[in-house]
């Protein structure tokens, strides 16, 4: 199956060459762990190998994401000039166009519509497309109607051939059972281990799902280092989905 480079050489060698192309990949951890510079690197190689890109954010401010990608040197602002790169930030356009606070709760609620309108104009243009962060489908949601939401915006993507990377916070991913998981080609799963003694954090990786490719059946050391991410260890043994 071809591959698309995840733009972490030991992430890379973890999933037999990178994230299946046209498919579609779940990330998800708790805060800090990592999970939106996993984003930042995807996009920012696929850029770099001539990849048409859509970035969606759903709750950080689009200056701090261009802000935290440069302190990574995954610098995305010369892609966004040459149009090699789009990014839709749906929180910031509802506040926008939020005039009182009346309208407030009812513009945060209309979120998830405005990403598959969004999705369904813009993604038959598009070779990649990342959303950051997919849970905030999961707020005044029931889980019907959230996995009818998420999974005719995994079929949108689909249909269009994109490759696709969610990101998606742990807490949203266990309120919503967990669906999310199972909708998707790969699972991707950070955690974080604190040692209270020592004052230390250790960072794991776990590829939880990654259908017809070989991954290591246990957790993988991390660093978040001034480049990025950076894969301390693997696991040799391997199993097939």
């Amino acid at each position: 199956m071809e591959s698309l480079s995840t733009g972490v050489e030991g992430l890379d060698l973890l999933t037999d060459g990178g994230y299946p192309k046209g498919k579609s990949i779940l990330v998800t951890g708790p805060p800090g762990s990592g999970k939106t510079i996993l984003g930042l690197h995807f996009l920012h190689r696929s850029c770099q190998e001539g990849e048409k890109c859509i970035l969606v954010l759903t709750r950080e401010l689009t200056a701090d994401i261009l802000t935290q990608a440069r302190s990574f040197k995954l610098n995305l602002e010369p892609f966004l000039e040459n149009g090699q790169l789009h990014i839709r930030n749906i929180f910031e356009d509802k506040m926008n166009k939020i005039k009182s606070v009346s309208k407030f709760g009812k513009g945060l609620c209309a979120v998830d519509t405005d990403i598959i309108e969004y999705l369904s104009s813009m993604s038959s243009e598009a070779d990649v497309v990342v959303i950051d962060n997919i849970g905030v489908m999961a707020i005044n949601h029931d889980i019907k109607e959230f996995a009818d939401e998420f999974s005719s915006i995994s079929i949108i993507l689909l249909k269009n051939g994109c490759t696709s990377l969610f990101v998606m916070d742990e807490d949203s991913y266990h309120l919503t059972h967990r669906l999310t998981g199972y909708m998707v080609f790969g699972l991707i799963r950070l955690t974080t281990q604190e040692n209270y003694s020592s004052g230390k954090t250790k960072q794991y990786l776990y590829i939880e799902k990654m259908r017809n490719t070989p991954v290591p059946v246990k957790y993988s050391l991390f660093d978040i280092t001034p480049q990025g991410i950076r894969i301390i260890s693997g696991m040799k043994n391997s199993r097939h989905f």
